[in-house]
Parts: structure tokens; C-alpha cells; sequence
């Protein structure tokens, strides 16, 4: 709901993770360098993203990726889950 309320509002610029209530973050470049091939996603128009910005859920590990490539007012989501991690 965060996300969709955030999409309402998002008229022009770029994406602003401070505008919304849950923290937002890019992953790290050692963890897109770690996970690129779980993070690279194809999306329904064809294009391959890279869905790096993550909203943690708790309680636990819970992660919602999604990319604003799409464009003001616009996201996709890549991926909700526990955390990724590096298997063993």
C-alpha cells in the first residue's frame, strides 16, 4: 500500500525513497555484484531490469524489490521474499 500510495503523489522527478514510511535502500554494490542474476529480472514489456531498491518487511527477513525505471508514478515489482542470501 506504501508503494501505491507513494505512486499516487510521484508526479514528476526522480524516485525519492525518503517520501516513504518503510525504509527504502538500493542494495549495495557488493550484493548486486553477489545476487545480479537473482536481481535481473525480464519484465512484461520485454526489458531486462535490474530490481536493486528493496522495502524491508518485518518481522522477519522480508524483502519487496521493484524498480522505478518505468518512470514517475510508475513501478514494477521484481520480487517479495525472505532476504536473498549466498548459499553455502
Amino acid at each position: 500500500m506504501e508503494l501505491e500510495k507513494y505512486c499516487q503523489t510521484w508526479q514528476t522527478g526522480i524516485f525519492n525513497p525518503n517520501l516513504l514510511p518503510s525504509k527504502t535502500t538500493p542494495e549495495s554494490d557488493s550484493r548486486i555484484e553477489q545476487f545480479r542474476q537473482q536481481l535481473t529480472i525480464k519484465c512484461p514489456d520485454g526489458k531486462t531490469r535490474l530490481f536493486s531498491w528493496h522495502l524491508r518487511m518485518t518481522p522477519g527477513a522480508w524483502r519487496l524489490y521493484f524498480s522505478e525505471y518505468l518512470g514517475p508514478g510508475k513501478i514494477i515489482i521484481g520480487y517479495i521474499g525472505l532476504k536473498l542470501l549466498k548459499l553455502k
